[in-house]
């Protein structure tokens, strides 16, 4: 015999004692259930209840961010991503339609910005690739999906400053950044922290570019500065035996390979 939700073994019996089996099928609901037995004989009956627990509900999380890996170009730019967050019913191990959208977190690495579904890139200022990750993270089951991420090198520029020509000499010099706050020479060379160069040999060469900029001295405060394509440099030459300038030289940076007499 069967009702609502058990099933009952025999249905009937004969004199003298028997053994009645009530089987319950899975609860497939999240409330409790009852029921009740009728059992007549003898001209007497007999009711008995039956109540069912709940189903065990838990979740299947389901957490996807497409692509995985996103390349951007030196100069910096905005690149979408698809992020997938659910989670679905499941009562008594089996999976349901029910489904929740489920929140989630990002974290990025320097350089590189997360915005909800977008990731942007800032100027690569480095001579060189530039790598990092943003990571998701799933809230509740943390589960987490990495997304790396590459940076193109921007174009390297090596600017060469010609010394002596023996190499022999001790050169030092100082690299100011010209501006039209900046007027008339430089202060004597013991006043600024730094110099651009110091040493001997027929050339140097710095390796820069463009999207960070060669660094070089402000004039006034001494403090590092960078300079662009276009800006106006001083190149200050220092006397060898005293606190002063021996020469200078005005050139203007360029976005390429730059070779320069220094002023000695």
């Amino acid at each position: 015999m069967k009702k609502d939700f058990i099933t009952v073994t025999p249905d009937s019996g004969g004199s003298g004692s028997t053994t009645v089996t009530v089987a319950a099928s899975a609860n497939q609901t999240e409330s409790t259930r009852s029921t009740s037995l009728s059992v007549a004989g003898g001209g007497m009956t007999r009711t008995v209840g039956a109540s069912q627990a709940a189903g065990v509900v838990t979740w299947n999380y389901y957490f996807s961010v497409t692509p995985t890996s996103l390349s951007f170009v030196a100069g910096g730019e905005t690149k979408s991503v698809i992020v997938t967050s659910y989670r679905k019913k499941v009562i008594n191990g089996v999976e349901t339609s029910t489904q929740e959208n489920v929140p989630w977190t990002v974290t990025g690495s320097f350089g590189f910005h997360t915005l909800t579904n977008r990731i942007a890139a800032d100027p690569n200022p480095n001579n060189g690739i530039r790598t990092g990750a943003a990571i998701y993270k799933q809230n509740n089951s943390n589960k987490t999906v990495t997304v790396k991420l590459e940076q193109a090198s921007p174009k390297v520029n090596t600017l060469t400053l010609k010394l002596s020509a023996s190499g022999m000499s001790l050169v030092t010099l100082y690299v100011f950044k010209i501006t039209p706050q900046t007027q008339g020479a430089p202060n004597s060379p013991s006043t600024y922290p730094g110099h651009f160069f110091s040493g001997t040999g027929t050339q140097a060469q710095f390796q820069w570019n463009n999207n960070r900029g060669l660094e070089v001295l402000d004039t006034d405060s001494g403090a590092k500065v960078f300079a662009h394509a276009g800006d106006s440099l001083n190149i200050a030459v220092k006397n060898p035996k005293s606190d002063t300038w021996s020469n200078f030289m005005v050139i203007i940076l360029q976005d390429n390979d730059q070779t320069i007499q220094a002023p000695i």
